[in-house]
């Protein structure tokens, strides 16, 4: 019991994590290979489409913050968008790059892709959301705001 304690935000955003992928998963595979939209651009939609979902979801439920007045909500959530910009470009090498070399389904490629990306993805929404690193986020807002 202590372990899941201790572990709680991994475990928790392990389980959001999943359901994000499974909503990138399934946008990817709506828009490339049924609507035939390109790799590319369907990846990009179902990249931009999870993370939304992650982001509140993460906030909340993870982290267990709140969602504060809509000039926060804006600011942190770009701040999250920013953080994941990493992440959608290696999603789009990997994806491009993995589907045209990989003689594997692209479904495939892409669970093995969320799957990397969500470790990265932790790291940095731990960074954005825990409370010990608000005093790094005000410097920033005080930074841009000058």
């Amino acid at each position: 019991m202590e372990l899941i304690k201790k572990h709680r935000d991994f475990l928790v955003y392990c389980l959001f994590g999943f359901m994000a992928s499974v909503i990138n998963i399934i946008v990817f595979n709506t828009s490339h290979n049924n609507l035939k939209i390109t790799l590319w651009l369907a990846n990009t939609v179902a990249w931009l489409i999870s993370n939304v979902f992650s982001f509140f979801v993460t906030k909340l439920y993870v982290f267990k913050t709140e969602l504060g007045d809509y000039k926060m909500m804006f600011k942190e959530g770009g701040y999250f968008l920013a953080s994941r910009l990493f992440s959608l470009l290696f999603d789009d090498f990997f994806m491009v790059v993995a589907v045209l070399i990989l003689p594997l389904n692209n479904i495939v490629i892409k669970i093995i892709d969320q799957l990397v990306v969500g470790l990265f993805n932790y790291f940095s929404s731990k960074w954005i959301f825990q409370y010990n690193n608000r005093s790094i986020l005000e410097r920033i807002k005080r930074f841009h705001s000058k």
